[in-house]
């Protein structure tokens, strides 16, 4: 039978129906609000920081894995692909998948030196090597132009789609088409026999090696995916946004701790609860955009008020969601 043959029955047709009717509605939303494209854009923002969201989610709710240093691997995935186009003048829609590669064989070869930890030390060494890659860019001009800031090729288009700065469509498709693909992943590989190792690590991992089952060759598997997936929407992040520069608030600790409020704020061991926390979040900050400073208080108003009612995250009420 293969590691990957759910032990589960799989969706039943109410879930799928409800599935369907999510997707119809992204697909649907650009052309619904056609008139306001500032809309398109948190939509795209919202859908980033879900499927980062998820992975993050991967890690920490069904592999116990803590990772502080997630924005290192967004940064490996950006910088990878825009470097790769522009000194070895690859076509961009090929360097995303080398900035993939180069997240992945970055997760995995951390995996390999810190995943023999325990605890909070595993969290301390990704935090330090994305800091280490983070002053490294910063201190290699010459190669990174460093924070002077890295122009990054646009996408160039295909199948007469204008993958222009201008032209937010295409982007927000293709977003969501590598949003579909990287969740589906996910939800393959948790409701596998993957996962459920995974699970048996989480909560008890002596016990699972009594079981003749390696904690580590898991643990690197789920640490080399979710780092993949992850610098691969940093890939797509890099060509979307324009230009890179290795500033702490794009891949250093507050992107981190943003994509760790999404997954727990979502619920952990959900996945989907990072994609509906995501535009929980994203709208209410924009949304409240015009009070300044004071949405900031709200934003913590809210957050509390999700942590005294939904200590488990949004998830936990999806019956009333639904």
């Amino acid at each position: 039978m293969s590691l990957l043959a759910s032990p589960a029955k799989g969706m039943n047709a109410a879930r799928y129906v409800k599935v369907a009717l999510v997707l119809l509605f992204l697909i649907a939303a650009p052309w619904i609000w056609r008139e306001n494209r500032f809309i398109t854009t948190i939509f795209i923002s919202a859908l980033m920081f879900g499927i980062w969201g998820v992975m993050y989610d991967l890690q920490i709710g069904y592999g116990g894995l803590i990772n502080f240093g997630f924005a290192g691997f967004i940064c490996a995935g950006a910088y990878g692909s825009a470097l790769a186009a522009l000194h070895y003048e690859i076509n961009p829609w090929f360097s995303m998948l080398i900035g993939a590669t180069v997240s992945g064989v970055l997760g995995f070869l951390t995996g390999v030196v810190t995943l023999r930890l325990k605890g909070i030390f595993v969290g301390l060494a990704t935090w330090f090597l994305a800091e280490m890659l983070r002053l490294t860019i910063s201190n290699t001009p010459g190669y990174t132009r460093g924070m002077l800031g890295l122009a990054v090729k646009p996408l160039p288009d295909v199948w007469g789609l204008d993958f222009s700065r201008a032209a937010l469509l295409p982007y927000y498709y293709l977003l969501l088409i590598l949003v579909v693909i990287t969740f589906a992943v996910a939800s393959l590989m948790v409701n596998s026999r993957i996962g459920l190792s995974f699970k048996a690590i989480r909560e008890d991992q002596l016990a699972t090696e009594t079981l003749g089952l390696s904690p580590t060759k898991y643990k690197l598997i789920n640490f080399t995916t979710a780092c993949f997936f992850t610098g691969l929407i940093g890939a797509y992040y890099g060509h979307y946004i324009g230009i890179l520069t290795p500033d702490p608030t794009e891949f250093g600790v507050p992107r981190t701790v943003e994509v760790l409020t999404v997954a727990y704020v979502g619920g952990r061991g959900t996945l989907w609860g990072s994609v509906a926390a995501a535009f929980l979040l994203i709208g209410f900050q924009e949304y409240f955009r015009e009070l300044g400073a004071w949405r900031l208080v709200l934003y913590g108003v809210l957050l509390i008020f999700v942590m005294i009612y939904a200590p488990k995250g949004i998830s936990s009420v999806r019956k009333y969601i639904w």
